[in-house]
């Protein structure tokens, strides 16, 4: 069953509108009667479409649902920019993994440079992303695309953990920082995971990494691609706190 986003207002005038609606009308071909669940991120409900019209959807509330899909913990990804398309990938499955918001870092070794022109519709793209995947996969908030920020702008003092996934760590047979980090969490907490572009993280990227706090961590014996270390991180810290 479809899961659709509203505002609070939206959830009061029980009415979708925006891109969901052509959602609505032209991928999922829903009818008037068919079932849909609506959240406002506070409360989900199964609700049945009453209305199609050009610019919304009306809907019936039915029952609430009682819901918990998400992380004990807050999960941002700090994520070294890539080429290509592969933050489109990693902004869709982190958010399907749990991550609370994803963040693209300029980095030394970044080899895409953003035109500044180019920023509001980027982040607007990687946002809309994001919230088609936390629909898809039910969750029970938005995860949110944080912007395209350089790295020593970026204030991490709000975290209670501070991870950078590095190779080096993982080459030299320390696998233990990981898994110290995120069975440290405590409910409420919020980590913040650093990963560097395909080109690595430079060592003074590094140096000043750990002088804010940052443990340097291996993910695992092999070296996995900037587009997978996200989803391994995410992965191990859902099997921690919600599988084991």
């Amino acid at each position: 069953m479809q899961q659709y986003f509203v505002s609070q207002l939206e959830m009061k005038e029980s009415t979708i509108t925006g891109d969901d609606v052509f959602h609505i009308k032209s991928v999922m071909r829903s009818r008037i009667g068919d079932k849909i669940i609506v959240s406002d991120e506070s409360v989900m409900y199964l609700a049945s479409i009453s209305e199609i019209n050009k610019d919304n959807v009306k809907f019936i509330k039915e029952e609430v649902i009682q819901s918990d899909t998400e992380l004990p913990f807050f999960v941002d990804i700090y994520q070294g920019y890539p080429k290509g398309d592969k933050l489109d990938d990693i902004c869709k499955h982190s958010t399907e993994l749990g991550v609370n918001k994803v963040y693209a870092v300029n980095m030394k070794r970044s080899v895409v440079k953003i035109d500044s022109k180019k920023l509001d519709t980027k982040f607007a793209r990687y946002d809309k992303i994001m919230k088609e995947a936390s629909e898809q996969s039910h969750r029970n908030r938005l995860a949110h695309f944080g912007g395209i920020i350089d790295l020593k702008k970026i204030d991490f003092s709000k975290y209670n953990k501070l991870v950078l996934a590095y190779e080096e760590t993982a080459k030299n047979g320390d696998l233990e920082e990981f898994k110290k980090a995120i069975k440290g969490l405590n409910k409420g907490d919020s980590i913040a995971i650093l990963i560097g572009p395909e080109g690595g993280i430079d060592e003074d990227e590094v140096k000043y990494l750990t002088g804010l706090g940052f443990v340097c961590a291996g993910l695992g014996k092999r070296i996995l691609r900037t587009e997978t270390a996200s989803l391994y991180a995410l992965s191990c810290i859902s099997y921690e706190s919600e599988l084991k």
